[in-house]
């Protein structure tokens, strides 16, 4: 009777070890995985994240230009639009949802641009391109090498190498980027103005870099308007002053 008993409890003792093994090893295996995950950004701005990998499914979300994602290693094809490719990734308030993969840059993290800088084929000075980021300008760096970095800009237009001083990595330069972005994105110049006068009057982000350049732009902004109006005046004069010779004749 006492061997059954010892029995029995060794048996227990086995089970729950057995378990708190199990736990453990569940526990980091999670870890390991979420390690093992790749990490994107959207260079996109307000692109949609779907339900399901298929075009016509529910929107989930909306992706910003610059945003991180994690890849979680699984890709779909929608075949029923263009073979459309999307991606499964993890959003950082851990929704997992579907991603255009045209949209995504895998193996990226975001920048942003400090001041013009030229773009160059590869890491060397004697491959530049006639294409010129501007200030302010998110990018996607996919490599770093020496004191270069290879970037991919806003709907992957343009990819190359340019030095990595011309970058900030800092969040708050990366949100008051996109801000001015989209304030730029108004067609009417007046309401552009207005918006570009209110994020500097309302900054939520006062210890941004890029402070001044947005002071600057407005400048520019405004001599531009002022410009378009004086040439419209002037327009407008001559047109007159048509109307009046041919009404004299």
């Amino acid at each position: 009777m006492a061997m059954k008993i010892t029995c029995c409890l060794t048996l227990i003792l086995l089970i729950g070890c057995t378990a708190c093994v199990n736990e453990t090893k569940g526990t980091s295996d999670r870890t390991t995985f979420n390690n093992h995950y790749t990490e994107g950004v959207s260079v996109w701005d307000r692109i949609s994240a779907r339900s399901q990998p298929e075009r016509n499914s529910p929107r989930a979300s909306l992706l910003s230009l610059g945003e991180r994602f994690l890849y979680l290693d699984t890709f779909a094809i929608d075949s029923s639009y263009n073979n459309t490719k999307f991606l499964k990734v993890r959003l950082s308030d851990s929704t997992d949802v579907w991603v255009y993969d045209f949209a995504s840059v895998l193996n990226a993290k975001p920048a942003v641009v400090k001041s013009e800088v030229p773009l160059y084929l590869r890491p060397d000075l004697l491959t530049i391109s006639d294409t010129r980021l501007q200030s302010m300008e998110i990018v996607a760096v996919v490599e770093e090498w020496d004191d270069w970095i290879k970037i991919v800009n806003e709907k992957k237009a343009s990819k190359g190498w340019i030095k990595k001083e011309f970058i900030s990595y800092n969040t708050i330069d990366l949100a008051f980027a996109l801000l001015v972005k989209r304030s730029m994105a108004e067609e009417d110049a007046e309401k552009r103005i207005e918006k570009l006068d209110a994020l500097l009057e309302n900054n939520p982000y006062p210890n941004t870099m890029f402070v001044e350049e947005l002071r600057s732009l407005i400048e520019k902004e405004k001599d531009a308007q002022r410009e378009s109006l004086f040439e419209w005046d002037r327009e407008e004069r001559d047109r007159r002053d048509g109307d009046r010779r041919n009404n004299d004749r």
